[in-house]
């Protein structure tokens, strides 16, 4: 379920002006009226075949793509902004060339933000949230109307606890499930007249909301 940041694959955006001019994994490419680099493309596994382009205003990285298993398919993505720093990486989950995951990086203690396209269709669904390589919190908008309706709580990567709107509208949960420990089914509550206060559910009532939710009775 984790998903691993890419590294910078473009390191060598700076020191170009250092290759020599012997070395031909990398070729440059100047725009014609002002002399500026524009592109930077390498064969950075030594194959024969160019595998990574980077595309410049001078010696600034706008953005980066990269074939990362050499099947002749972009699979890797990187967005920079106007400072120069790697602000996004997207990524495809089937490297087919399609684009539907995207990473914001993060220092070593803040969250990091992981966002998918499930559909496939650059519709952002689903956003999960990494504290290092744990995963600490999920939202979805599993209607796909641009609202999130489903909030997940993870400790030390296991469900603790998942939130529900009901009502797909109001962009606040109404119903909670919580799970123990090891990420057993405990109990399930209920904000039937959105005031805030879950009330706990029990017999049929909680059998239904458990079965709608999908629970394993």
């Amino acid at each position: 379920m984790n998903r691993v940041l890419y590294p910078v694959l473009l390191h060598v955006l700076i020191s170009v002006g250092c290759q020599q001019a012997s070395d031909r994994r990398i070729a440059q490419a100047y725009e014609r009226a002002t002399g500026r680099l524009v592109q930077l493309s390498a064969d950075q596994n030594g194959d024969g075949r160019l595998d990574q382009w980077t595309y410049l205003d001078g010696n600034r990285p706008l953005r980066g793509e990269a074939d990362t298993n050499g099947d002749g398919r972009i699979d890797v993505w990187e967005y920079f902004d106007e400072n120069a720093q790697l602000v996004r990486v997207g990524s495809s989950s089937a490297q087919d060339g399609i684009e539907d995951t995207w990473t914001t990086p993060a220092a070593a203690n803040e969250l990091r933000r992981v966002e998918l396209a499930r559909a496939r269709d650059r519709h952002v669904d689903r956003r999960e949230f990494y504290r290092g390589e744990s995963l600490e919190r999920v939202e979805e908008d599993t209607n796909r109307d641009g609202r999130v309706d489903k909030w997940e709580r993870y400790e030390s990567g296991v469900l603790r606890e998942a939130s529900f709107d009901t009502s797909f509208a109001n962009g606040r949960a109404d119903r909670r499930l919580l799970f123990d420990a090891r990420g057993r089914f405990e109990s399930i509550a209920e904000d039937s007249d959105k005031d805030g206060v879950f009330v706990p559910l029990t017999g049929e009532a909680a059998e239904a909301a458990k079965a709608k939710a999908g629970v394993p009775r």
